[in-house]
Parts: structure tokens; C-alpha cells; sequence
């Protein structure tokens, strides 16, 4: 496995090889590899790059456009999704490419499971080295975010650095983005903790997690004393509906796999201290309270869309129903 950093630097020293196999689901990693290989192979206003996914087409028609090749011999980019869904013929074709690509073509596979372990997978691998795209662990998110930093032309304080990590370091994307935010709102060269503990974005994540955090251990004083703070200052009970399903979702689906966290099913983000103690959570409630809570939330959105309803009262009578 070839971490995407070596695979950037040889790509950046004129070595780019033909094909590449990228795992791992970090979308902004994929986006990343693909426009610096882009930068290397291609001139400014000569690029020549195609999206190839199976779920659109036939394995034939794939393969048929890798292996076409004009009469000017122009050097292309193909970017093929999901290449263990190919069958058959299709795929021991794409196989044999892969052991004896053709000059001026780059071929760029992605599989956003990391885990992947499929007969095509294993095969790949004998001729090409995976890349590794998921999501870094919070050492290397680190590195990414003072990389965005030193993008906009700023420094920060470590700090900061760490709460990003911790509040958005679900990906590598969302750290960017607010980093991306914080530094169009700031002026100074090197941006401190005072500077972003008035921003309502940050202080509404961080209580956002806190009172997850409370209600995952069942402590009810917290959780109550934090929901008085949240709601009015920061944050809506409707707001808070979609985040408080997806965690008790992620702790459901813990439950169902014997408390094991596996990879999250919702598409919202947690923040990775909540992810890390997801299977702790998991067993503080039974599969009944979980499934009731879901459901409660589900009411409390519609009552929330349809009538007057008081948005503290809500949520506190959701904690005391959720906590006992």
C-alpha cells in the first residue's frame, strides 16, 4: 500500500506511471491525486480526461474507450469508478490493460472500499501497488490542515488546528472547507484561538458534540444543562432533529454489530471523538431505546414542520425520554 503523498511526489518528479488504484472513500483525496497527475501529464489548455463509471455503462463500452487510441496518438486520462463491479470479460480485459497499458494513456481506478478483498481486487494488486485514500487518522489530518493553512498564506495556533481536526476531521474536504472559511474571514497573518471562539459555526459544532456526548453516557443533568444552552443562541430543535438521528443511527447500527463501530451509514458527519465512542454508547442503551429514540425524533421533525411547537421543550422532553 503506497501512501498518496509518495505517490504525488514521484508523480511530481516527471515518474508518473500509467495506471493507478486508489482505496478509500475520501473524496477530496480522490480529487486531489487525480489534478495533480493532471498537472503533470497534461498543458494548460490540453487535457483530455474521461469519468467511466459501470452503473453507465457496459463493460464493453469501458474497455473499448481505454483501448481506443487516434491517429495522433494524444495522451489521455481515464478515471474508471468502481472497477470490481466489472464481470466477466470486461474485467479480466481491464486486468490484461493493467499488465500492458498503452503508451499516452493513464487509467486512474477507484474503489472507495478500502476493505475491499474481491478476486479482481486481489488480482489488481499483483501488478499494481493501491494507493491509499481513506481519510487519514488525526496525525496526518493535522498535516493536511496546516497544508491548507500555508494555502491561503496564513499560519495557526496548534490549538486550532486540533479542534478542526476534532470537530470537522471526518474528512478531509470538511476540514478544508472551514478552513477555506476561516481564513477568507480573517485578516491576520497567523490566526489565534481568540479569533474564532466568537464564531457561532464553531461554538454551535463543539456543543453540538458535547451534548451528543452527554446523551451517549446517559448524563442527564449535562445533557439537560447543555440543551438550554444550545437552543435560542446557537441552534433550532429542527436543526438538531437530522444530527441526533444520524448518531443514535450510528449507534443502532453499532448495537446490531455487537457493538462494534463500523464504517458510518449516515451521510451526516460526527465529529471523531463522537465516532470513537460510539461503541461505548451503544452499550449504555438496548436496541428498544435506541429504535424508540429514532422514532421520537422522526415526531418531533414533523411536529416541528407542522404546528407551533416550542423548540426547549422539545428537546428537553426528548432527553428525559431518551435518558430516563
Amino acid at each position: 500500500m503506497i501512501e498518496i503523498k509518495n505517490a504525488i511526489r514521484m508523480i511530481q518528479n516527471n515518474d508518473a506511471l500509467p495506471v493507478y488504484y486508489l482505496k478509500g472513500n475520501d473524496q477530496f483525496l480522490h480529487n486531489f491525486f487525480i489534478e495533480k497527475l493532471c498537472d503533470s501529464i497534461f498543458t494548460e489548455n490540453n487535457i483530455v480526461k474521461s469519468l467511466l463509471t459501470p452503473n453507465e455503462m457496459s463493460g464493453k463500452e469501458i474497455i473499448e474507450q481505454i483501448l481506443f487510441s487516434d491517429l495522433f496518438n494524444t495522451q489521455k486520462l481515464f478515471i474508471l469508478r468502481d472497477p470490481q463491479q466489472l464481470k466477466g470479460k470486461a474485467a479480466k480485459d481491464l486486468l490484461e490493460y493493467c499488465s500492458n497499458p498503452i503508451p499516452n494513456h493513464f487509467l486512474v481506478l477507484i474503489n472507495d472500499n478500502f476493505m475491499d478483498n474481491s478476486s479482481f481486487s486481489k488480482s489488481l494488486v499483483k501488478n499494481v501497488d493501491p494507493i491509499n485514500v481513506s481519510t487519514p487518522f488525526a496525525r496526518d489530518l493535522s498535516k493536511w490542515a496546516r497544508f491548507f493553512f500555508k494555502e491561503n498564506n496564513k499560519k495557526a495556533e496548534p490549538s486550532i488546528i486540533e479542534e478542526l481536526v476534532e470537530n470537522y476531521g471526518d474528512s478531509v474536504y470538511n476540514i478544508k472547507n472551514e478552513i477555506d472559511k476561516l481564513c477568507l474571514m480573517n485578516n491576520n497573518a497567523i490566526i489565534k484561538a481568540s479569533d474564532i471562539n466568537s464564531a457561532s459555526s464553531w461554538v454551535r459544532s463543539r456543543q453540538r458534540w458535547e451534548l451528543m456526548s452527554s446523551i451517549g453516557n446517559r448524563d442527564l443533568e449535562r445533557s439537560i444543562s447543555l440543551s438550554k444552552e444550545i437552543i435560542g443562541d446557537f441552534d433550532t430543535m429542527i436543526s438538531l432533529v437530522y444530527p441526533l438521528t444520524a448518531f443514535f443511527q450510528e449507534i443502532l447500527y453499532a448495537k446490531m454489530n455487537n457493538g462494534t463501530f463500523v464504517n458510518p451509514k449516515s451521510y451526516i458527519s460526527l465529529s471523531k471523538s463522537i465516532k470513537n465512542n460510539i461503541s461505548t454508547f451503544a452499550r449504555r442503551y438496548n436496541k428498544q431505546e435506541i429504535e424508540k429514540s429514532i422514532r421520537e425524533l422522526k415526531d418531533i421533525e414533523t411536529r416541528q414542520k407542522t404546528s407551533n411547537s416550542d423548540d426547549e421543550s422539545d428537546l428537553i422532553n426528548f432527553i428525559y425520554n431518551t435518558i430516563g
